[in-house]
C-alpha cells in the first residue's frame, strides 16, 4: 500500500514561511489526531504567532529556547499563562552528537532543529517514547520547517522517527 502526501518546498529558509509552517502544521496534525505541536523560538517572536495562530485550537503545544537570557521575558509570561511549558535547550541533559546534527542539516537547519525538538519534549518527558509529534523548526528567524516525528529520547535516539516531511525549504542555507 502506498500513501501519497503533499510536501511543501518554501524557495528558501526564513521567517517569511511562518505563516505557512503553522497552517501546514495545523491541518496535518488535525488529519493525524496529533495534540502536540513542538516549537522553537530563539527570542520570543515564533513563540508569539504560534500562541496566536493556535488560540483556538486544543493543542498542547511546547516551546524550547536558546538561552533565557536572550528569551523575552512577556513572551515567557504569555507562554506560561497560557498554561503551556517552556525550556531552553542549554538547560536540558540530553545528547545530540554534532555528526548527527551535521547529517539532518543536509535536509536543512529546520530538520536538524525539529529532531532535536522532539528529544528534548521526550527528554523532559512533555511526550511519551514513541508517540507521534508534529515537530517545527527554523532557520535563524521565523519556521520553515515541519515533521511529523515518532518521539524518543535521546538515549534511544535510534528508536526516533521521521514519519513525514510536511514543509522545509529546498534551499538550505541563507
Amino acid at each position: 500500500m502506498a500513501l501519497e502526501r503533499k510536501i511543501t518546498y518554501f524557495d528558501a529558509p526564513g521567517e517569511e514561511n511562518t505563516a505557512a509552517v503553522l497552517t501546514i502544521a495545523r491541518e496535518r496534525a488535525k488529519e493525524l489526531g496529533i495534540r502536540r505541536i513542538l516549537i522553537p523560538s530563539v527570542r520570543g517572536a515564533s513563540a508569539e504567532k504560534a500562541l496566536d495562530f493556535f488560540a483556538s485550537d486544543s493543542f498542547t503545544l511546547f516551546f524550547v529556547g536558546t538561552d533565557p537570557s536572550r528569551f523575552s521575558p512577556e513572551t515567557k509570561k504569555h507562554i506560561e499563562n497560557a498554561g503551556f511549558k517552556l525550556v531552553f535547550y542549554k538547560e536540558v541533559d540530553y545528547q545530540y552528537s554534532d555528526e548527527v546534527k551535521n547529517a539532518f542539516r543536509r535536509f536543512g537547519q529546520g530538520t536538524k532543529v525539529a529532531v532535536e525538538l522532539t528529544l528534548i519534549a521526550t527528554q523532559v518527558e512533555i511526550v511519551e517514547p514513541g508517540n507521534e509529534v508534529v515537530a517545527l523548526g527554523g532557520s535563524s528567524k521565523g519556521l520553515d520547517t515541519a515533521l511529523v516525528t515518532k518521539a524518543a529520547t535521546s538515549d534511544e535516539f535510534y528508536e526516533l522517527e521521521i514519519s513525514e516531511i510536511l514543509c522545509k525549504p529546498r534551499k538550505t542555507k541563507t
